[in-house]
């Protein structure tokens, strides 16, 4: 009886301590802790993630406490489920497609699960600090508009072969979505890039950059042009 006693003890004080410890493993991590959102470039200004889930992939539960701006770059049904909510079915996203979070006035945590049957890529560009003063945001030839405040001035870039396009001062960082060979001019100094899905490009020059497709397909970015 003593036995039996001391051995349902024990049991109470082992599932008592491992409660704890399975909460502790739902609780949201830092962003830069989830396995598949892979940090690809940092500075002052700005924070580069390179999210891809596999098939099948559930993350784990993180923060966003920072504004961003992501760039869809596989497209694949998701189900996003926020911290103590109930999950949401979302549908593909359009490969391309480019949106502002701003998340620094609302933090939230989430999870995204890929449910498949495809790889499911999107960058997110967190912005952490202004470039200084800006001149008057407008698009560049062979750009749209695609979001305009306070923080950013986001436009899509399209380039058939020969084509050129503008991107602006202070600074910004360009994101590949289609893949391709670019050439990149500014004054005084110049390089061809081959440029990857999903690949970015950070400048920070108070001259006009100009980009130009030199490769044999349509070439496809978003640029992100931080104020």
């Amino acid at each position: 009886m003593i036995r039996n006693l001391q051995a349902l003890a024990a049991a109470l004080v082992c599932l008592i301590l491992a409660c704890p410890i399975v909460r502790a493993a739902d609780e949201p991590v830092r962003i830069e802790q989830e396995p598949r959102h892979h940090l690809k470039f940092e500075n002052a200004h700005v924070r580069f993630f390179d999210v891809e889930l596999e098939p099948g992939y559930e993350a784990l539960y993180h923060w966003h406490h920072n504004d961003g701006v992501f760039v869809n770059i596989s497209a694949s049904p998701t189900i996003s489920q926020d911290w103590g909510a109930e999950p949401v079915m979302r549908g593909d996203r359009a490969i391309g497609e480019a949106y502002f979070i701003g998340y620094a006035a609302k933090p939230k945590a989430h999870r995204v699960t890929n449910p498949g049957p495809g790889i499911y890529r999107v960058t997110d560009t967190e912005i952490m600090s202004s470039c200084g003063t800006v001149a008057a945001a407008r698009a560049g030839p062979n750009q749209t508009l695609v979001v305009d405040n306070e923080r950013v001035f986001v436009t899509r870039v399209i380039l058939h072969p020969g084509e050129s396009t503008e991107l602006y001062s202070p600074c910004g960082l360009l994101v590949s979505v289609s893949g391709g060979n670019v050439a990149y001019d500014a004054p005084g100094r110049g390089e061809t890039i081959a440029m990857d899905r999903g690949a970015h490009k950070w400048r920070k020059q108070q001259q006009t950059v100009t980009l130009t497709n030199v490769g044999d397909n349509v070439f496809h970015a978003v640029d992100i042009r931080v104020k």
